[in-house]
């Protein structure tokens, strides 16, 4: 990976000043990028919007989904 010798410049500075390595900085910084990444993803996924829409008042239905779905029981 290149880096520009200004960057490099200063990742040196800051692994200096926080005895680490410059790899270090860099793993943490793409993480974190990643993780943010992800956290937006999902708010544009139109699937989130069907989140719950499943759902029922119901609380038993998992367990008597025959009874529901055919009209009777196991």
């Amino acid at each position: 990976m290149y880096l520009p010798e200004d960057i490099l410049l200063e990742l040196k500075r800051k692994s200096n000043k926080e005895k680490t390595t410059i790899a270090h900085i860099i793993r943490n910084a793409v993480s974190d990028f990643l993780k943010r990444e992800k956290e937006k993803d999902w708010e544009k996924d139109p699937l989130w919007n069907m989140v719950g829409a499943g759902s029922s008042q119901g609380g038993n239905i998992s367990e008597e989904h025959d009874k529901y779905l055919y009209g009777k029981d196991k």
